[in-house]
């Protein structure tokens, strides 16, 4: 009965009334997205930062108290790359929309900003992060590479790293395709009805 009165209404309702009825819509649909999406971004900043801050301690000791040159040079550069990847994904920020904008049209098209400044940056992490560290762990295992367990040890874990990698490039595609893109598009029909 209720569904049959609400089916009166919208068809007696005027064509500006459905309109902003669409709109609204729209609006909740994305900040719905949105929302599980900058909370997703949090966490990875999250994680950037402290998987960098773990990494560099052991990498500090490893420069002193390494037996090869190679594996001090390598444990220096890897320091500097754990930095450089944890401090990476902070400049995004600045491009984030704050609540409080002139106005929703404002508002997004700064969040599609933010969105295709995640997309650059999820979509190029292959070359500045995943491929920079293989030269450098390559360098770190060049010193023991004669003995028999460490050459084990070397290849076991460079199949692991190269692991995580092929799985971070396929997480950061899935997530561009199904996340970012979508809002994207959701933004530009938004920007679009606005507009009319």
């Amino acid at each position: 009965m209720i569904e049959d009165e609400l089916i009166k209404l919208w068809q007696s309702s005027s064509r500006q009334e459905r309109v902003k009825f669409e709109k609204s819509k729209l609006m909740m649909d994305l900040h719905s997205s949105l929302d599980r999406l900058h909370r997703w971004w949090k966490y990875m900043e999250r994680v950037n930062i402290i998987s960098a801050l773990l990494t560099i301690p052991p990498f500090i000791f490893a420069i002193f108290w390494a037996p090869f040159i190679s594996m001090k040079i390598a444990s220096a550069l890897v320091i500097v790359w754990a930095t450089y990847v944890g401090l990476r994904i902070l400049p995004i920020k600045k491009v984030k929309p704050g609540n409080l904008e002139s106005n929703y049209l404002d508002y997004l098209e700064k969040t599609k900003a933010y969105l295709i400044a995640q997309k650059k940056l999820l979509e190029t992490s292959l070359n500045w992060a995943t491929l920079t560290i293989y030269p450098i762990y390559l360098l770190f295992w060049v010193g023991v590479w004669e003995k028999p367990l460490a050459r084990n040890l070397a290849v076991i874990s460079f199949l692991a790293l190269i692991g995580v990698g092929v799985y971070t490039f396929y997480s950061n595609k899935e997530r561009v395709n199904n996340e970012i893109l979508p809002n994207i598009l959701k933004i530009d029909e938004l920007i679009s009805t606005l507009k009319e």
